[in-house]
């Protein structure tokens, strides 16, 4: 992190910070008041912030802040108000985090606002007078208003209860006022306004979207602690007007063969009716089903999907490998991870064994990109190979494989939307043919 006067040559610029843990990544803020720049540097699971006055001009040595040392596993996220710092963190056994607060010079936190079990903070902003705090409860999402006078906290009453919920760009510090939107599967991004001190919600925007269909095909994510939201998704009507049913799992592995499972056994659907889509970690997830539970699927979608997380995890020089040990573990240091990596992972699964157990399989339709820099091309690649070398004649299920050479993770090239609408149609066309021949 650099200091520079504007005016004067790049050569004249000072330094102000240097991290040298390449798993660490770096970034600047400024503080909601105004009164500090932020040096954050972050891991996936730890947080290390320094702070220093917006008005120190760099003639002189900055006096920097440490606000906390880094701890494994400890994160925390910092903000300031008046000669207070607001900090989010896990600290203390908070999983699900909570906000703590600081006086300026002191490294004693006092707890402001704790989670319940069945809750979790998710960001928090700041104003003049009120904390605004964004979280579930249960799995859907939540706001909560702390009043810095009174101390006291109340609930926002969302207009939607099964919602997406975006913070809004709120900018402004002095004010009573705070934005969000809203998305879910029967409305377009709506916008409203609170008043934090009357406690009156008013819409800015407004959009429903009329349907009587119902939403039909399983979709999920299940790592880093990302929950499938439910937002608006403009393709999922071709699937809407042919009377599928869309399931939304915020799950793991196991999870969501139990959800799948309830499905079947609620006559929601049938197994050769049930399909499931997932991408990238997601098509993890999904793909695990080919040799976990493939009796309860017709078809599943994988896009750019990392199917080979052992053969990654094992590899150090791979872009992502060492940064992502604390989310997948390190398989070559720990036999217990390795061998929980070969339980899950798809490619490991396919061999003799698993057509020796199983008498039908899912089709599937899988996704690469030869620029993808997180899931590497060869691993769409090798799943497909090894599925094609060892399905029997007997079985009938469909394996397609469309690796674009320009694409990367999220995609890329050329006529970017076109492309993607194309893309889309295969991918629901597959799905369709799959299901309602």
């Amino acid at each position: 992190v650099y200091a520079h006067r504007i005016g004067t040559e790049q050569t004249e610029d000072v330094l102000v910070y240097e991290e040298l843990d390449d798993t660490v990544f770096v970034d600047i803020t400024s503080t909601k008041d105004g009164r500090y720049v932020t040096i954050n540097a972050n891991s996936l699971s730890s947080s290390e912030v320094r702070v220093i006055p917006t008005h120190h001009d760099f003639s002189t040595p900055a006096p920097i802040q440490l606000i906390k040392p880094r701890v494994p596993g400890v994160e925390y996220y910092v903000d300031h108000h008046d000669d207070t710092f607001y900090i989010l963190t896990n600290a203390d056994h908070a999983r699900n985090f909570k906000l703590v607060r600081a006086a300026d010079r002191s490294s004693e936190w006092e707890d402001v606002i704790t989670m319940n079990p069945t809750e979790k903070i998710e960001d928090v902003d700041l104003f003049k007078n009120y904390v605004v705090v964004y979280g579930r409860r249960d799995g859907l999402p939540m706001i909560l208003c702390h009043d810095l006078t009174t101390n006291h906290t109340h609930e926002v009453k969302l207009p939607e209860t099964f919602c997406v919920l975006q913070p809004g760009t709120n900018l402004e510090f002095n004010t009573d006022y705070v934005r969000f939107s809203i998305t879910s599967p029967f409305m377009h991004e709506s916008t409203y306004e609170y008043d934090m001190s009357t406690r009156q919600l008013t819409p800015v925007r407004v959009q429903p979207v009329r349907s009587k269909v119902n939403p039909v095909l399983m979709r999920s994510y299940g790592a880093y602690g990302i929950s499938t939201d439910i937002d608006f998704r403009i393709e999922q009507f071709p699937l809407l007007e042919r009377g599928w049913v869309i399931a939304l799992a915020h799950v793991r592995i196991k999870d969501f063969i139990a959800v799948a499972e309830h499905l079947v056994e609620s006559k929601m659907t049938s197994p050769d009716h049930l399909t499931a889509t997932g991408t990238s970690a997601g098509g993890l997830l999904v793909g695990a089903m080919l040799h976990m539970r493939p009796d309860l699927f017709k078809a599943l979608l994988l896009k750019v999907p990392f199917v080979d997380p052992l053969s990654s995890m094992l590899n150090p020089e791979l872009p992502l490998t060492q940064v992502e040990y604390p989310e997948w573990g390190n398989p070559s240091s720990d036999s217990k991870a390795y061998d929980l990596m070969t339980l899950y992972s798809p490619y490991e699964n396919i061999g003799i064994d698993l057509f020796k157990r199983r008498s039908r399989l899912p089709s599937l339709y899988v996704t690469g990109g030869m620029k993808d820099q997180r899931v590497a091309y060869w691993q769409p690649l090798k799943l497909v190979a090894r599925l094609r070398h060892y399905t029997p004649p007997r079985f009938t299920n469909t394996t397609l494989l469309k690796m674009d050479l320009d694409r990367g993770h999220f995609g890329g090239g050329s006529s970017e939307q076109e492309s993607r609408l194309y893309e889309v149609a295969e991918q629901l066309s597959f799905l369709i043919t799959q299901v309602q021949k």
